[in-house]
């Protein structure tokens, strides 16, 4: 009878494997993906982390959402009612990058006021004037924290007459200079005005 019972249970359990194992091989797949060897850029400023790296799946870049999103301005979050991964960028959000954010322009004709938060090292930002084919303007700012902190700022631009393009879009560019090599990073273009003869 102990035979029977351990032969039983014994086939109950095999039957239940052969049921379960085939439904559980459809539901897992198995991705190879590999490190990038090409920088990926988002804003202009190069995306790094060896923690959350940048991958490649058969021609296809995969990245992080939630540390891309934040360079981006997005707010990505996960909606625990909806069991689903979500992101907000545009309407409602305000466009911005990991060291700019709630940048507003207003002004024409040369006169402009840019308001916004920044968040730079040692509490330096930069900005230039551009028309698309020249710098008109380049000009450092002092915010009244650095980094990690977010600052109110505000720009007031002053672009002659003479100087103004006649057909193009004039836009102001908010960018740091990095602490390691100089270079620019963080950069955030934002129109000004869009002119037209």
């Amino acid at each position: 009878m102990k035979t029977f019972k351990g032969f039983a249970i014994g086939l109950l359990a095999g039957v239940l494997l052969m049921v379960s194992v085939p439904s559980l091989a459809a539901t897992i797949k198995q991705y190879t993906l590999v490190d990038i060897t090409y920088p990926v850029m988002v804003n202009n400023a190069q995306y790094q982390s060896t923690e959350l790296p940048v991958l490649n799946y058969d021609g296809n870049t995969y990245i992080p959402m939630r540390a891309v999103g934040d360079m981006l301005g997005a707010s990505v979050n996960w909606n625990e009612a909806q069991k689903r991964a979500e992101i907000v960028y545009g309407s409602g959000q305000a466009a911005g990058n990991n060291a700019y954010r709630n940048v507003k322009v207003i002004g024409t004709g040369g006169n402009y006021t840019v308001t916004g938060e920044a968040r730079v090292f040692e509490a330096v930002m930069s900005y230039a004037i551009s028309d698309g084919h020249n710098y008109l303007l380049k000009k450092n700012e002092q915010v009244k924290e650095g980094a990690p902190a977010w600052s109110p700022f505000t720009l007031n631009v002053y672009i002659p007459q003479n100087e103004l393009p006649v057909n193009g879009t004039l836009t102001i560019e908010l960018f740091e200079y990095s602490a390691k090599d100089g270079s620019i990073v963080n950069l955030f273009q934002v129109p000004l005005e869009q002119f037209h003869s």
